[in-house]
């Protein structure tokens, strides 16, 4: 009986991965970045059994717009993730990858199972269902009427485990909210809202021609907000519990959530040469002064942790334009000031021992 739960939590849990893929967007010219080299630092808060804050136990994400290039026959826009990270300037690689399309007011997600438990590979007909969700998917409609809902899948499927058979129905469904303002490390953004619901049901199954009857197990909404050219700035995933004493088996799931938001201002930065420069290089901006947006290059002759902060006239920080590691080379930050005020600004680099200062200029 022990064995039979700890395959049905990593079922449940994996059904859970699979449903909350998520992707953002409503036109990809103006809710995604335009050009490549765009990356987001995100803050991970782990929420209890009543939705309160955990933050001893905060994590930190980095998400990278690397590519637009075809993939499963659509033009995609490719973001590489590392999660998990105990810190910012954590040195590990990106392990995961998002695709996303964008038609019209569309947006297009493309779902493939990274790695899985060895005990759900180890179920019999798992592999088969894996398979069939590998697809793109039409995740979030910026057309669609407010508080309508949408269903964006609904796969059916039987699971075997040990000599119990389970058909289970696996659904997404979104719907788009009314308007927000979210206040960030950026400052205020007003967001498009969409809440997409995860939903696991087992399926008590009728005589032919009466549809089966649905007894939700899983009912979990998933709260975005994306803002103009960041993509998304804030997700709340609740924790739910999920009770199997419907379909007899006593045992009661905790699945527990997190809050995801900008812990770091989201930037533009592109790595233009791997060359190993003689010296470290602060450039001065360029337009300077400027109205809106400015690009700032630099040159580092050694892997380290970067920090590039931004200062008032008076010596106070603003904020972390980089906060963090990077290799030998030549890069390029296209700085967009628009949550900022007039006036004259500093800009520092630091790398262990080295700092140079720049002024820049914000006219209005």
């Amino acid at each position: 009986m022990y064995t039979k739960k700890i395959k049905i939590h990593s079922l449940i849990i994996f059904l859970i991965i699979v449903l909350t893929f998520k992707c953002f967007s409503q036109n990809a010219s103006t809710y995604f970045p335009s050009t490549t080299g765009y990356k987001w630092y995100f803050k991970n808060t782990p929420l209890d059994t009543n939705n309160n804050p955990i933050t001893g136990l905060i994590t930190y994400r980095i998400d990278s717009f690397a590519v637009v290039s075809n993939y499963q026959g659509l033009l995609a826009s490719i973001v590489l993730t590392k999660d998990n990270l105990i810190n910012l300037n954590q040195n590990t690689p990106y392990t995961d990858s998002s695709f996303y399309n964008f038609q019209s007011t569309n947006t297009w997600c493309y779902f493939q199972p990274s790695q899985l438990p060895d005990t759900l590979i180890s179920q019999i007909g798992i592999l088969n269902f894996i398979n069939s969700l590998k697809a793109w998917y039409n995740y979030y409609r910026f057309a669609q009427a407010v508080n309508s809902q949408y269903t964006i899948f609904t796969k059916d499927t039987t699971i075997g485990i040990d000599t119990l058979t389970i058909p289970l129905r696996i659904s997404l469904k979104g719907k788009r909210m009314n308007d927000e303002t979210v206040n960030t490390v950026n400052g205020p953004y007003n967001c498009k809202k969409f809440v997409l619901t995860a939903g696991i049901s087992y399926l008590i199954i009728l005589p032919p021609p009466l549809p089966a009857i649905e007894v939700p197990l899983l009912q979990r909404p998933d709260t975005i907000w994306v803002a103009q050219n960041v993509w998304m700035v804030k997700e709340s995933i609740p924790s739910v519990s999920i009770s199997l004493s419907q379909i007899g088996i006593n045992i009661n799931i905790p699945i527990t959530g997190k809050i995801v938001e900008l812990v770091n201002p989201s930037i533009n930065i592109k790595k233009i040469s791997s060359e190993v420069p003689d010296n470290f290089i602060l450039k001065q901006n360029y337009p300077n002064p400027f109205n809106h947006s400015t690009i700032i290059n630099y040159s580092i002759p050694k892997s380290g942790f970067v920090q590039l902060i931004l200062y008032d006239a008076l010596g106070r920080e603003i904020v972390k334009l980089i906060n963090e590691y990077q290799d030998i080379g030549e890069y390029q930050l296209n700085f967009e000031a628009n949550n900022l005020s007039s006036g004259i600004y500093y800009y520092k680099l630091l790398l262990d021992n080295y700092s140079e200062v720049k002024k820049l200029v914000i006219t209005r």
